[in-house]
Order: structure tokens, then C-alpha cells, then sequence
């Protein structure tokens, strides 16, 4: 359990250096100008999805149901997203977006809705295990007969 709180943290402090970090000033601002515009704007998805991914995980690893796990895992990624636009305004060469957290957003749905289809068919039975010989005969009572 120690283990995934550690890489979840570590993770959100990549992402927040990432959101502060001034292009073109340090290692990570030289990284930053590096890549496009349009590249930086869309990779929220990808980086939300897997913090969503990763919380979701941990709280299911803590035995809190799947639903509960995933409503406070998409509500911590969200709330996330919203901190470091909030830290990304105050940051010199930096602006916030409104885009930004949507895209963060979506990230994490992303992520969440394979889970959650996984969930449920874990959760479903096919029918045919449901016969047992003993309810297939009371299900044919009566039919036999006619």
C-alpha cells in the first residue's frame, strides 16, 4: 500500500513541477519550449488519465468498493487539475485554462471507463452458469409431460 501512495505522490509532483515550470528557464523549462504547443495542450489527457488510473487503483487496493473508488479517484484528479492551473497562473510565462481542466477532465474519464466496464462484467454472471441441474428440473417441470 506504501508502495502506490509513493508513485502516486511522485507522480503529482512531476505534474506540478511540470505546470510551474517557465519555458525556457531550467531543465524542465528548456523540455517545455521543446515541445509544441498543441502537444503540451493535448498531453493533459494522457497525464490525468493515468493519475486517475493510479488513484482509482489504490483506493480499490484499500478494499473501498469500485464505485466509491472511482468517484474519489475522478474527484481527486479533477481537483488536482484544477490546483495546478490555479499554480500555473502564478507561474512567470504561464497562463491558466479553463481548456486545460477540461482536458484533465477527460483524461480521467478516459481512464475510469475501462474500469468500470471491467468492474461490471467481473460483476455479471452469463446465464448459462446460472442453471445448476437442480433449478434446470424445476425449470422443465411440467413440460415433459404435455
Amino acid at each position: 500500500m506504501l508502495f502506490i501512495a509513493v508513485v502516486i505522490f511522485g507522480y503529482m509532483s512531476l505534474l506540478v513541477g511540470l505546470a510551474v515550470a517557465s519555458p525556457g528557464i531550467g531543465a524542465t523549462g528548456m523540455l517545455i519550449s521543446v515541445v509544441p504547443d498543441d502537444w503540451r495542450d493535448w498531453a493533459h489527457v494522457p497525464a490525468y488519465g493515468l493519475l486517475a488510473s493510479l488513484t482509482i487503483q489504490g483506493f480499490s487496493m484499500r478494499g473501498w468498493p469500485m464505485p466509491y473508488a472511482m468517484l474519489c479517484g475522478l474527484m481527486l484528479t479533477v481537483m488536482f487539475g484544477l490546483g495546478t492551473e490555479v499554480a500555473q497562473g502564478f507561474a512567470p510565462g504561464r497562463e491558466a485554462s479553463l481548456q486545460d481542466v477540461l482536458k484533465d477532465t477527460m483524461g480521467g474519464v478516459m481512464a475510469a471507463m475501462p474500469m468500470w466496464w471491467h468492474h461490471r462484467a467481473s460483476q455479471s454472471r452469463p446465464y448459462w452458469l446460472l442453471l445448476r441441474a437442480s433449478s434446470a428440473t424445476r425449470l422443465m417441470k411440467g413440460t415433459l409431460s404435455r
